[in-house]
């Protein structure tokens, strides 16, 4: 069973959490998966002398190498094809430390460019780290992180790479999308509420229009609980990679069936249910 993203619609929450509405003020005491968990540490206090290269300087500079380190390593068929992946991994590697320190820890990890760096590799998808670490206490709600995320860093970043390889934007921000309401999937899925943060996803892509309309926020039944699950609105082209291989799909992808998609969403649930009754 499937449902719409919409308002109207929504189920009544007779036991919602005390933060259901207000993740800001949320601290969570939730525990991911360990090879999960490693993707959401943030990497701090970083030096120029030990490799660290500013953000806004490498992709100004270096963009262009970058995306076809992506499409070697890759093999991809086109600049545009590793392009829109490129945007795809950053927007996880900057976007989920960052979100992750506003709800897990109340704390601001700025991700304006200024206090981003980059440790380029030969797999053009660079490893990012920050100058100034997580500063608590921060009075922020979770719309003003995302804003800090999107409004300069990820905007400028679409924007060069749609230059660059002539990818379409609606693919990109589909990527930006993706990317960050998957913090939200992944905190519910490790929540006893499965669709936890629905909600407050829904409301932080509604409220950003390069976002709006990329993505496709529900609740799915499974196990006789609710699942968050985020579905693409536009593919990310990963399918054009290693042309010898044969075509595949991404199981979010919006060039399969919905019932693809949601057969795909059930083993991707029954594995994490597994792998939380090995870890307990």
């Amino acid at each position: 069973m499937s449902r719409e993203a919409n308002a109207e619609q929504a189920r009544p929450r007779a036991s919602a959490p005390p933060c259901a509405e207000d993740v800001a003020r949320c601290r969570l005491d939730i525990r991911l998966p360990p090879t999960l968990e490693a993707r959401f540490e943030a990497t701090t206090e970083v030096a120029a002398d030990a490799g660290w290269r500013a953000a806004r300087a490498v992709l100004d500079d270096d963009l262009e190498r970058l995306v076809e380190g992506v499409r070697a390593v890759r093999r991809c068929a086109s600049s545009a094809v590793a392009g829109s992946l490129f945007v795809l991994d950053y927007s996880r590697r900057l976007g989920w430390p960052v979100l992750d320190a506003h709800l897990r820890r109340g704390a601001w990890l700025d991700p304006g460019r200024h206090n981003v760096r980059l440790s380029p590799n030969a797999t053009g998808l660079p490893q990012v780290g920050f100058v100034i670490g997580p500063e608590r206490g921060s009075r922020r709600d979770v719309g003003e992180v995302v804003d800090a995320l999107v409004a300069d860093h990820l905007a400028h970043l679409v924007e060069a790479v749609h230059r660059a390889t002539g990818v379409g934007r609606r693919t990109l921000w589909g990527n930006v999308a993706v990317a960050l309401t998957q913090v939200f999937m992944a905190f519910s899925w490790a929540s006893d509420d499965r669709d936890r943060f629905l909600t407050t996803a829904r409301q932080v892509v509604a409220d950003r229009s390069p976002l709006r309309g990329t993505v496709l926020l529900e609740s799915v039944e499974h196990r006789d609980q609710e699942w968050m699950v985020v579905w693409r609105r536009s593919c990310c082209l990963a399918f054009r990679t290693e042309p010898a291989a044969p075509r595949s799909y991404c199981g979010t992808c919006c060039v399969l069936e919905h019932g693809e998609r949601v057969a795909s969403f059930r083993r991707a649930a029954d594995r994490y249910v597994e792998i939380e009754r090995s870890r307990s």
